[in-house]
């Protein structure tokens, strides 16, 4: 049985294959977004989803304080953009990035399999992270293949939609 440290934890954590989103917010009009794998249905009533965003994360802020958000779930030719996500641009994010602005005024990036926008209902504490439960005001969806994460890397899963 491996000891339960930092390092043991995170790699435990890499064999559990996951689907690769993009959240999107804004602040004072400025759009953000941050690439994360921690999202998941909460409820069918009211439509509702969670997703999980560190709080050292610039993003953090933007949806703390403008208390919506937009989850873009990335197909699997988006890798490009789930790594421009992660990556730790600071000014003009989103330049050369196709998108639309939805109900809330969070950013939709053009092509993604599905996004939801949501207003935050709650946000609450966990460690290093909080984890925002929003309430789902819109929607879209469209056909493809997800890109998924699995053990440090992206994948093409070979998923497809009926």
């Amino acid at each position: 049985m491996a000891r339960l440290e930092p390092g043991t934890f995170k790699e435990a954590m890499r064999r559990f294959p996951t689907g690769v989103t993009v959240v999107t917010s804004v602040k004072d009009g400025e759009p953000r977004g941050v690439t994360v794998s921690a999202f998941a249905s909460v409820s069918l009533e009211p439509p509702s989803v969670l997703i999980c965003v560190n709080r050292e994360a610039r993003s953090y802020l933007f949806i703390s304080t403008s208390r919506i958000f937009c989850v873009n779930v990335l197909r699997a030719d988006q890798r490009a953009l789930a790594e421009r996500f992660a990556a730790r641009i600071r000014e003009r994010q989103f330049e050369g990035v196709p998108h639309f602005i939805d109900r809330t005024g969070a950013a939709v990036i053009e092509g993604v399999l599905a996004h939801f926008d949501c207003e935050v209902m709650q946000e609450h504490h966990a460690g290093s992270h909080s984890i925002f439960i929003g309430r789902v005001v819109s929607l879209g969806v469209s056909a493809g293949t997800p890109l998924g994460y699995f053990d440090g890397t992206y994948h093409d899963f070979g998923l497809r939609a009926r």
